[in-house]
C-alpha cells in the first residue's frame, strides 16, 4: 500500500475546522520546535508549494495534528479522521482491485445473459493458487443457504477451454475466501473483490462496444477523406456505379488491435481489391497483416500507381513502429464487441 497523504483542504474539511485554525496549528508546530508536539517535515508531511508553505500530511502528521487539537479545542477530532482515513484506504485498495480485474479478465464472455470469466483468470483476480480456489470451490457448492450453483454461478464452457465462472459465482468465491482466510488483508481484498467486479466488469463491457463504435466511425470517415475512390484502382463510387468499397487496415486487427480506430493505419478499397489482397495474396482473411505487406501487394499488382505508394510510405512514418500484441495473453479491452454483446 503507497503512502497515503491527505491534502490541507481535505484535513480542514475533516476535522471541520477553518483555514485559518490549520495555518495557526501549523504555525504552532513550526514556532515550537521543542514542545511535545513536533512535525517533520519527509515524515509527517511534505511542502507541495513552496512559495506558500501548503502541505500534504500523511497519516501520521494527521494524526499528530488531530490529537493536538483535541488536547487545546476538547473535541473529538480523532474519530473524524480515522473515518477519513479508513475510508480512503478503502478507495486504494479498491482502486488496484478494479486494476488487477482489468488486467486479468481477457477470458471475459457473455453467456445466457450473463458474464462470466475463466478459472484462471479468477486465480489471478483473488491473488491465490488453483489448488486453493478449487477447495472453496468445493466448499462454496454445499454452502449454505446460496450454494455456487451450475449454470448460475458457474458452467463449463467446452469451447472456451474449461470451467467458468459467472459474476455472481465470482461472488460467492469471495463470500468463501473471505470466511476460511486467516490474514485480514487477504479477506479484506477478496471481500471487495466481490464488492467491484460487477460495476467494474460494466466498465470494461462499456469501453469495448465504445471501441467497437471508434472502429466503424474511423472506417466511415476514412471512406469519407478518401472520397469515396479506392486508392488504389482509383475507382469512384456514385449514383450510377455502385461500387462497394472496405476501409482497409494497414496494420491487422488482428496482432495491432490498438491501432483498429486510427484512422491513419486505413485505405480505402474496392471490396474486390480488398479480398484480392486478403485472399490471394495473403492466403486468407485470418492472416496477419502490416503495412509493408500492402505495399508489396502494390508493387507486384498495381505497379502503375505510384502515388499511392507514397501515401503509404508517409503514413509508415507516421504510425511509426508499432509492435503486434501477445496472442498469448490477450487485453480484455480489444475483445470483439460481440462476444459481450
Amino acid at each position: 500500500m503507497p503512502e497515503i497523504y491527505i491534502t490541507s483542504r481535505e484535513l480542514i474539511q475533516t476535522l471541520k475546522i477553518s483555514d485559518q485554525e490549520l495555518i495557526d496549528t501549523e504555525h504552532f508546530f513550526d514556532s515550537v520546535p521543542d514542545d511535545e508536539w513536533e512535525l517533520i517535515e519527509g515524515k509527517d508531511y511534505k511542502v507541495i508549494v513552496q512559495a506558500t508553505g501548503l502541505r500534504e500530511y500523511t497519516f501520521a502528521g494527521a494524526y499528530t495534528i488531530a490529537k493536538y487539537l483535541e488536547k487545546t479545542k476538547k473535541e473529538t477530532f480523532w474519530d473524524k479522521l480515522k473515518e477519513w482515513f479508513l475510508h480512503t484506504k478503502k478507495k486504494i485498495n479498491q482502486a488496484f482491485i478494479r486494476k488487477k480485474i482489468l488486467d486479468n479478465c481477457s477470458s471475459l464472455v457473455k453467456r445466457n445473459n450473463q458474464f462470466f470469466i475463466s478459472k484462471s483468470n479468477a486465480v489471478a483476480i483473488f491473488c491465490t493458487k488453483a489448488d486453493y480456489l478449487k477447495k472453496i470451490d468445493e466448499a462454496a457448492r454445499k454452502r449454505e443457504p446460496d450454494p455456487l450453483t451450475k449454470g448460475i454461478d458457474y458452467e463449463d464452457f467446452i469451447d472456451e477451454g474449461g470451467l467458468y465462472y459467472s459474476l455472481s459465482g465470482i461472488y460467492k468465491l469471495a463470500q468463501a475466501l473471505n470466511e476460511s482466510l486467516t490474514k485480514k488483508n487477504r479477506r479484506e481484498w477478496c471481500k471487495d473483490v466481490g464488492d467491484v467486479i460487477i460495476h467494474q466488469i460494466d466498465r470494461i463491457v462499456a469501453q469495448i462496444k465504445k471501441r467497437d463504435k471508434n472502429i466503424q466511425t474511423a472506417m466511415n470517415r476514412v471512406k469519407k477523406r478518401d472520397k469515396y475512390i479506392c486508392q488504389v484502382t482509383r475507382q469512384r463510387q456514385n449514383k450510377i456505379n455502385q461500387l462497394k468499397l472496405a476501409a482497409h487496415h494497414l496494420y491487422s486487427q488482428i496482432q495491432y488491435p490498438y491501432l483498429a480506430d486510427v484512422e491513419h493505419n486505413l485505405i480505402t478499397l474496392a471490396s474486390d481489391v480488398h479480398e484480392q489482397f486478403h485472399q490471394h495474396y495473403m492466403g486468407g482473411s485470418a492472416k496477419s497483416c502490416t503495412i509493408d505487406h500492402f505495399i508489396d501487394f502494390v508493387h507486384k499488382c498495381y505497379p502503375d500507381n505510384a502515388d499511392v505508394i507514397i501515401w503509404l510510405e508517409q503514413q509508415k512514418l507516421v504510425l511509426g513502429s508499432p509492435q503486434p500484441v501477445d496472442k498469448r495473453k490477450p487485453h480484455v479491452l480489444y475483445l470483439p464487441a460481440q462476444k459481450v454483446s
